[in-house]
């Protein structure tokens, strides 16, 4: 992948170097002193660029008016000050502002008022006299735990907008610090479980990264891109790349983004109308590319399900009645070749095949429940690559092959999956879609399917994705000095940064951190 000439693994050492995209964090200095105000302001100013001096107080009760005034992110101060001392004023704005950080510099050394500082949530005690290195060394140290501190509130931020709910302009614009943003939304293969919610672990981008990234499972990745990182590049462009880079060749995309920037006040509006879209135009087996900025470009042609599949149904039920198998049959078939031919988005189609399973179930020609079925829909239309295998899968299960049939009489057996365990570990590497699987057991997706809903206990994707991580680990721990994009590409990840989001969403550690702990 490339960012204006770069390498992604160098983009946020020269994003640091260059001040107009690095993060400024907002600083409060509160000193009775006026020369120790003006040295602490110094030594920022002149050493510590991922900072900005946004006031000045000389007491604790000035201190919150000015925290009122420029909405500060780290708020550094005197003890012994007049009027309100610093741990006074730390107590009291912990109740107005939360999540805001203190570091306190005082003169005193005495062991009570450490204890006192930490308990009003002080990050960092420093004693005067002011010691440039030292105060730099704090800063660094409090700059590192607010990184951590903003990434994971933009990511609550982003599973919050993605849920559709609705936050404040205040709370947006602090945590998402530029001007101008694009938002993108890829998505690999068909939509997320929405029934049984047992899909992959949440993904997020990492606290080194310029830019957001949020996914509600490992399919999927949102961008909120600032406008300046982009060097004038079309977004289009740029997430064409992503998409070429982490696309599988057994797989489809579905990418929809916005082609102009808008400001942080938009965010909310723009992420949730993303997912909108993407759930009314995700077509399975089919790659598109859509832009929010163009009229009507998410606005698929409208389809009457309710009328178009009732009307289905009473002909099936006619047929059933007077026992017209063959017509009955026929007929399932035929629209779902229609279905097929019209590229039916996959929320209608979806709708539709529950609709067709419920019906002959309550016709008996279907084993199992309405929860089965519910899992057996969610697996085949999450899995597909095509509606070629998604129709199949579905003519499978109506035509009962799989429940009664040899098919089950010959694999349906502890042993049977072992060798099917066995030959993905064998084969980690490779690209491993259920249909590639399928084809090499010479056995139906739908079937394959149940046979990790059963023997597994979850769907194939989510039992892939964790035996990759535990190869992963085993990798790093028997190889601490392999790179990480050999130990990706060994795990069938061929973007060491997407294997890197995966890894870290799993278990809760960046492959880099992993391997020192290996070490």
């Amino acid at each position: 992948m490339k960012l204006s000439g770069l390498t992604v693994a160098k983009r946020t050492d020269v994003f640091r170097k260059r001040g107009s995209y690095m993060q400024k964090y907002r600083v409060l200095v509160v000193d009775d002193e006026p020369l120790a105000v003006k040295a602490i302001c110094k030594i920022i100013e002149r050493s510590c660029p991922e900072f900005i001096v946004a006031g000045e107080a000389s007491n604790g009760r000035d201190g919150l008016q000015k925290m009122n005034e420029v909405s500060p992110d780290l708020v550094i101060t005197d003890i012994a000050m007049p009027l309100m001392d610093g741990l006074a004023m730390a107590r009291l704005a912990a109740e107005t502002f939360p999540g805001l950080c203190f570091a306190v510099i005082s003169g005193y050394q005495d062991y009570e008022y450490m204890r006192e500082a930490i308990r009003s949530g002080v990050l960092d005690y420093l004693a005067k006299p002011i010691v440039p290195s030292v105060v730099i060394s704090m800063m660094n140290r409090i700059r590192e735990k607010l990184d951590l501190t903003f990434y994971q509130e933009r990511n609550r931020l982003l599973q919050k907008i993605s849920q559709g709910l609705v936050i404040p302009e205040q709370t947006l614009s602090r945590y998402f610090r530029h001007r101008w943003f694009y938002a993108a939304l890829i998505r690999e293969n068909g939509l997320p479980r929405r029934f049984s919610r047992m899909a992959g672990p949440e993904l997020f981008g990492t606290e080194q990264e310029v830019f957001c990234v949020y996914g509600r499972d490992s399919m999927e990745q949102l961008f909120l891109i600032p406008a300046s990182i982009l060097g004038g590049q079309p977004i289009a462009e740029y997430m064409e790349k992503i998409g070429a880079r982490q696309r599988r060749k057994d797989s489809y995309m579905t990418l929809v983004y916005y082609g102009s920037a808008f400001g942080a006040d938009q965010i909310g509006e723009k992420v949730e109308n993303l997912y909108r879209a993407l759930n009314r135009i995700s077509t399975v087996g089919k790659n598109q590319s859509v832009d929010l900025d163009r009229p009507g470009a998410a606005d698929p042609a409208a389809v009457e399900e309710k009328e178009e599949v009732e009307a289905l149904l009473a002909e099936l039920r006619g047929y059933g009645m007077s026992r017209q198998d063959d017509r009955l049959y026929s007929r399932l078939f035929q629209a779902l070749d229609t279905w097929e031919k019209q590229e039916r988005p996959q929320y209608w189609l979806e709708n539709a095949a529950r609709r067709l399973m419920q019906f002959m179930l309550s016709e008996k020609r279907l084993n199992g429940s309405l929860l089965d079925i519910e899992y057996l829909l969610e697996d085949m239309f999450y899995e597909a690559t095509d509606m070629g295998v998604l129709r199949a899968s579905l003519e499978n299960v109506f035509l009962k092959a799989a429940p009664e049939g040899q098919e089950q009489v010959k694999v349906d057996s502890p042993e049977y999956f072992s060798g099917i365990e066995e030959y993905l570990k064998r084969n980690l590497g490779k690209s491993l879609s259920l249909q590639s699987l399928s084809e090499e057991f010479a056995i139906s997706q739908a079937y394959m399917s149940r046979l990790f809903r059963k023997y597994a206990g979850q769907s194939y994707s989510q039992y892939l994705t964790a035996l990759r991580m535990e190869r992963a680990k085993q990798l790093m721990q028997e190889n601490p000095g392999m790179f990480v994009k050999d130990i990706a590409r060994l795990t069938g990840y061929q973007d060491q940064f997407y294997f890197s989001r995966i890894f870290r969403s799993c278990t809760g550690k960046s492959p880099a951190d992993y391997l020192k702990q290996s070490t």
